[in-house]
């Protein structure tokens, strides 16, 4: 017996049935289906088994499809000089799934389920084998992918100094808690006077890490552990963590979903100008989206869509599209000329996305800097203040 579960429309509403069942074709199923995917409970052990292909290879790698692509080499003769110049086997084997799955027209993302990639590579490619201009696609994923690397790049340079500091921090706060604090708590524990507040936090910290370090290490490492159970595989809980990401989280919201629907805007002037209907285009872009709030809200476009709804008013109503972005949409809309404008949108999203990264990357370090800065003046304070007021009672 396998588990699915379905999400389908009943009523201007998206609903979820879940239900088991040896064979779905023999089931009676409702109406107006949207999505249809097993569902699982369990950790699924099956990645470990996986053929890893690192994000900078497929890179390289899809850069060099694209310049032959671009050269006007057709997709199987491009694949195959891949095939005969690379030496990994893992690479081989996902160029030749490519190649078979276009070549007999077999469904690309049930053959790459052996590779643990990239998952913008995978939704890239169905669309390509959807659509037909392979070409333009494969050129749009190079870009992204390169963009998304570059992204990665600059964030990881912009972190590494502030999290070397931590590490060298937590080492010294740790030699401090060991093996300086103790001296100075039998000191301080033959003063009578009362010792001020930040020593008495001091050295609350220092007894319950060397009283319960190994049970605090534990208890975060379970509680990592069970977010990532729950997100994976609790609808709900995983919902909420997706609307927290688009709505609540300070600065982050804006850097994720700028970036997500950069991709979405990318896909559908991609097909816009391969000469597909909008709403062709935006049914095929929803397969970048992982997002759980972000999809519901792109079912309700189509809803929309579907009921005669215009394509601005049925923006409008999910309510995560600003007054410019609808402005364009509906200047797209009422001259005909949508290919123009959702190029705008595009850049638009583009360039958000690229300047919230940078206020981010630029905030990182100095408050890194400021949040040491602050422990650091708490221990000094805290160990040397009890020895200025023992200082000033013996001149007295």
């Amino acid at each position: 017996m396998k588990k699915y579960k379905i999400k389908y429309q009943d009523k201007n509403e998206i609903k979820e049935l879940i239900f088991e069942t040896k064979n779905l074709s023999n089931k009676k199923l409702p109406s107006n289906i949207i999505e249809i995917k097993e569902y699982k409970n369990y950790f699924d052990f099956t990645l470990l088994k996986k053929r890893r292909i690192n994000d900078k290879k497929l890179n390289l790698l899809f850069y060099e499809l694209n310049l032959m692509l671009q050269a006007n080499i057709n997709l199987s003769d491009a694949l195959d000089i891949l095939i005969k110049n690379k030496k990994d086997k893992n690479i081989i084997a996902f160029l030749e799934v490519i190649k078979y799955s276009f070549s007999n027209a077999k469904p690309i993302e049930r053959n790459l389920d052996e590779f643990y990639i990239n998952n913008l590579v995978i939704s890239f490619l169905k669309i390509s084998q959807n659509n037909g201009n392979i070409a333009l696609n494969i050129k749009a994923l190079s870009n992204l992918l390169l963009e998304n690397y570059e992204i990665k790049k600059a964030f990881i340079k912009a972190i590494s100094y502030p999290i070397l500091l931590i590490i060298s921090f937590i080492l010294s706060l740790i030699s401090i808690f060991l093996f300086v604090i103790p001296k100075f708590k039998m000191i301080f524990s033959q003063t009578s006077t009362e010792l001020p507040l930040a020593t008495k936090i001091l050295l609350k910290t220092q007894y319950i890490l060397e009283n319960y370090f190994l049970g605090i290490v534990l208890f975060f490492c379970s509680l990592m552990i069970l977010f990532f159970y729950l997100y994976k595989y609790h609808e709900k809980f995983s919902y909420f963590i997706d609307k927290f990401l688009i709505v609540k989280l300070f600065l982050i919201k804006e850097i994720y979903l700028n970036m997500q629907l950069y991709k979405l805007f990318l896909v559908i002037d991609i097909m816009l100008k391969s000469n597909y209907e909008f709403y062709k285009a935006f049914i095929s872009s929803r397969i970048l989206l992982k997002n759980k709030y972000l999809l519901d809200k792109m079912y309700l476009i189509d809803n929309l869509l579907q009921n005669g709804k215009s394509i601005n008013d049925s923006f409008f109503k999910t309510q995560i599209f600003d007054d410019i972005v609808l402005n364009l949409i509906n200047t797209g809309e009422v001259s005909n000329s949508l290919c123009i404008t959702i190029e705008e949108i595009k850049k638009i999203y583009k360039n958000r996305f690229n300047d919230k990264m940078n206020l981010l990357t630029s905030l990182i370090q100095p408050i890194f800097l400021i949040v040491i800065m602050g422990l650091i003046l708490w221990i000094v304070l805290a160990i040397f203040m009890p020895i200025w007021d023992m200082g000033n009672m013996i001149k007295v």
